[in-house]
């Protein structure tokens, strides 16, 4: 199993700790930055074969990633139209490494092994990550699911009739791959798509026919880093796990 992470976005939400910064770099808790936590839980579910999708401040990534080198397998794709496109085009950017089965991950989440380890264990094509809230909110990736299949994943869901939201995390295995694939290459072919979140190509997937399934997780295992106040919960996170310790003592 690889894992291909995306993480070329500028974060701007996150002014003016992204300034000149990347979000994956930012730091969670006594020297550990997001992109080494998120490492440390791959490394502790298996997964050592790692593509990272870079833009934003990429020098700045690649030069944290040397001292994992004897770790891990890790490649970077860069996407040179970061700063002019949404997420939908870095992946399409690393389609060289999907042809096998793979896991993508947004390049903001902060994960326990277990989500991973759980998510691995599903044997269908496609397989999405999600956990279940009393209420959602407008910022929410939010999900429709039924009988066990994701009918629906957009943002523009009501939050009063949202039963799930999207964590980042999908597998692909099987025909999974290609099925992805193939779609990508038809919604990169249209301008419009050029300023999309790379879920909807995963809507797309379902608007074909095409079953995507789903993992839950735990509210208290993942989280995301988009605004200064994710930040907070993400270091109060790292300091009752003694994740810190963890990492630096494999390392």
């Amino acid at each position: 199993m690889k894992a291909i992470l995306i993480s070329a976005g500028k974060g701007t939400r996150l002014y003016p700790l992204t300034k000149n910064t990347p979000k994956s770099l930012l730091e969670v808790g006594d020297g550990l930055t997001l992109l080494e936590a998120q490492l440390h839980s791959l490394q502790e579910a298996g997964i050592i074969d790692v593509t990272i999708i870079v833009g934003y401040r990429a020098e700045q990534i690649e030069a944290k990633l040397h001292k994992y080198q004897k770790d891990f397998n890790i490649n970077t794709v860069y996407n040179p139209f970061y700063d002019v496109s949404n997420n939908l085009i870095s992946v399409w950017m690393a389609r060289n490494f999907m042809q096998d089965e793979f896991i993508t991950i947004n390049g903001d989440d902060m994960f326990t092994a277990s989500v991973i380890t759980n998510l691995m264990k599903s044997k269908h094509n496609i397989t999405m990550v999600m956990d279940e809230k009393s209420e959602y909110d407008e910022d929410d990736m939010k999900i429709i699911h039924k009988d066990g299949l994701v009918l629906e994943v957009s943002k523009k869901i009501e939050p009063t009739i949202a039963n799930g939201e999207s964590v980042g995390i999908i597998k692909f295995s099987g025909h999974g791959p290609q099925i992805y694939l193939n779609i990508l290459e038809e919604m990169v072919r249209h301008p419009e798509n050029k300023n999309v979140f790379y879920l909807k190509a995963i809507q797309e997937i379902i608007n074909k026919g095409y079953p995507v399934h789903f993992s839950k997780c735990n509210l208290t295992d993942w989280g995301e880093l988009d605004f200064h106040p994710d930040l907070m919960l993400i270091r109060e996170y790292v300091t009752q796990t003694n994740l810190v310790d963890k990492i630096f003592s494999k390392n």
